[in-house]
C-alpha cells in the first residue's frame, strides 16, 4: 500500500533515526542507503498517522507504547533474504567434518548438540541444520539435539514457526530431502514433525538482549551469516565477542561468504574444510598468549571459561588507556606503541588519529587526518588511516578513495590493496573485488613479512595471501 502523503527526511532526522536504529538493533544505514531508510520510515510514519518524520521520531522516543512501534519499525527495516542450504560448501563441511568431529568428542559423555541460528529470518537455515544433523547421525534419537533460531523480525519468526513454504521457496532442497522432511499442504509444503521437534524459535536482539544461555545453555555451533555486514565495526566486534562467550571450547562460528573477522577478533582460528572457511573457538590454552585488539565497549562482558588474563582491557598490542592519553595529550613525544614509520611518529596529528581510531572515535580521526592532508598530501600513512576511519564508519566509497590515494603515494603499501578489495566485495562489486584481491595477493607476496607484523594481529602475510587467493577463486563465479 502506497503512503498517503510525502515525507521528507531532513539531514537532522537522518542522523537521529540512524543513530536510534543502530543503538537498538545494530543495523547501520550509511548515506548510500538514505533513500531506503526514508522509504521504510515513510511506511511506518504513515501507518501511525504521523504528519512528518520528525513527529514520527518523537513518537518512537516519547510515547508510552514506543517499544511496540520500534519493534514494528525494526521488523520493517530488517532484511529477510534466505533459502534452504544457503552456501552449500558450508553445509558440506558441516556434514563431512564439523558434526562428526564434535559427535566423536561427545560420544562418551553427555550426548547433546546445540546450534544457534542467529538472524534466522523465515526459518530455512535452522531447518537446514536439522536436516544436516539427521543426514549425518543414524542414531540421532539417542542424542539431545536442540536448534535455536532467533531473529529481530516477529513476522519472519511467525513464518518460521508455521513451517509452511511455497514451492518456489524450496530452492536448495533436493528431491530426497523434500520427500523425507516435507509434506504437501495448502498448495505448498510444510516441514515434517522430526524437524519441528528439533527446532525452537524466539525473538532475540543480538545487540541489546543478553545471550540466550537460559534457553539452552552454551552451544557447539553458531550460524550468523550475512548479518554483521549490516552492523558498524564496533557493533560487529561486540556481537562476535558474545558468540565467543556462548560457544563451547572447540565450537564453530559460521559467517557469510563475504564476512570476515579481520580486525574484529583474534580469538578464533580460521579453518579450511573442503571448499569452506569456518571459524573455530580455540581451546583456552591456545588462546592464552594471543594478542587482542582492546575495545572499551567489551570491558563489561564476562570472560570466557578458563581465560584468566583479560586482554580486552590491558593486553594486546594497543592499550585503550594509552590511546586515550594520547588523544588528550598535547605532546607529540608520546609513543602510542603502534607500528609506524618515522614520518608518522613525528606527526602528532597522525598519532592522535591512530589513537582515535583505536577508541572508535572515527569522526574525530577523520577531522584530524583531513587537517594532516592539508599539511602534507604525500604522506601515505595519512591516506591509509583515513581509509580505515571511513571503512570503520561504513563509508566504503570514501574508504576506497583514501586507500587508492595511499597506493598512489606508495605502490608497495600492500595492506591498502587488501582493504580496497574487501571494500569492493562488501559493496557487491565482485568483478572489481576479484581483480583487487589478485592485486593484493601479488603486493603482499612482494612485501616484507615484518612490515605488517603488528597490524595483522592473528594473521601473517602467508595467511592473508591465502585468504586473497581463496576470495579470487570463490568470488569469481559471482562476478558482475
Amino acid at each position: 500500500m502506497m503512503p498517503s502523503k510525502h515525507f521528507e527526511l531532513t539531514e537532522e532526522d537522518f542522523e537521529r533515526f540512524r543513530k536510534l536504529i543502530n543503538q537498538t538493533s545494530g543495523i547501520f544505514f550509511d548515506r548510500g542507503k538514505r533513500d531506503l531508510l526514508r522509504l521504510g520510515l515513510t511506511d511506518r510514519a504513515d501507518a501511525v498517522g504521523a504528519e512528518t518524520l520528525t513527529e514520527y521520531y518523537e513518537q518512537l522516543t516519547s510515547l508510552p507504547d514506543r517499544e511496540v512501534e520500534l519493534r514494528r519499525l525494526l521488523d520493517h527495516l530488517s532484511v529477510q533474504e534466505t533459502q534452504f542450504f544457503r552456501n552449500l560448501p558450508q553445509f558440506d563441511a558441516l556434514r563431512k567434518y564439523v558434526i562428526p568431529e564434535i559427535v566423536q568428542r561427545k560420544s562418551n559423555g553427555y550426548r547433546n548438540l546445540r546450534f544457534w541460528s542467529a538472524g534466522c529470518s523465515t526459518g530455512q537455515e535452522p531447518y537446514s541444520l536439522a536436516m544436516a544433523v539427521l543426514d549425518v547421525l543414524p542414531d540421532a534419537e539417542s542424542w539431545n539435539i536442540q536448534i535455536l533460531g532467533t531473529d529481530l523480525s516477529e513476522n519472519a519468526l511467525a513464518i518460521a514457526e508455521r513451517g509452511w513454504y511455497q514451492e518456489r521457496k524450496l530452492t536448495g532442497i533436493d528431491r530426497n530431502h523434500r520427500e523425507r522432511y516435507f509434506r504437501e499442504s495448502d498448495g505448498g509444503y510444510v516441514v515434517a514433525e522430526p524437524l519441528r521437534r528439533m527446532v525452537h524459535f524466539t525473538r532475540h536482539n543480538m545487540v541489546t538482549d543478553s545471550l540466550p544461555v537460559s534457553i539452552f545453555g552454551t552451544c557447539d555451533f553458531v550460524f550468523c551469516r550475512n548479518v554483521i555486514i549490516y552492523f558498524t565495526h564496533e557493533t560487529a566486534k561486540y556481537v562476535i565477542e558474545h558468540f565467543f562467550d556462548i560457544l563451547n571450547p572447540g565450537g564453530y562460528l559460521f559467517l557469510g561468504h563475504s564476512e570476515t573477522l579481520w580486525k574484529m577478533s583474534a580469538k578464533y582460528s580460521l579453518v579450511e574444510m573442503g571448499d569452506a572457511f569456518i571459524y573455530k573457538k580455540s581451546l583456552p590454552r591456545s588462546i592464552e598468549g594471543r594478542r587482542f585488539i582492546p575495545d572499551r565497549r567489551l570491558r563489561g562482558l564476562p570472560m570466557p571459561p578458563d581465560v584468566v588474563t583479560d586482554r580486552r582491557v590491558e593486553g594486546g598490542r594497543r592499550n585503550v588507556r594509552q590511546a586515550q592519553d594520547l588523544v588528550d595529550s598535547k605532546s607529540p613525544e608520546v609513543d602510542s606503541g603502534i607500528n609506524e614509520s618515522k614520518s608518522a611518529q613525528a606527526d602528532p596529528l597522525i598519532m592522535k588519529a591512530r589513537a582515535s581510531i583505536d577508541l572508535g572515535e572515527y569522526e574525530k580521526a577523520i577531522e584530524l587526518l583531513n587537517d594532516a592532508v592539508k599539511q602534507n598530501s604525500d604522506t601515505v600513512e595519512v591516506h591509509f588511516l583515513l581509509g580505515l576511519a571511513h571503512e570503520r564508519s561504513n563509508d566504503l566509497e570514501l574508504s576506497v578513495e583514501a586507500f587508492r590515494r595511499a597506493i598512489c603515494c606508495d605502490n608497495t603499501y600492500s595492506l591498502a590493496y587488501f582493504h580496497v578489495a574487501n571494500a569492493m566485495e562488501r559493496l557487491g562489486r565482485f568483478k572489481s573485488a576479484v581483480m583487487e584481491y589478485r592485486n593484493a595477493a601479488k603486493a603482499l607476496k612482494q612485501d616484507l613479512p615484518s612490515r605488517w607484523e603488528l597490524d595483522l594481529d592473528a594473521f601473517d602475510i602467508d595467511s592473508l595471501v591465502n585468504l586473497c587467493e581463496w576470495k579470487v577463486e570463490n568470488l569469481g563465479s559471482m562476478e558482475t
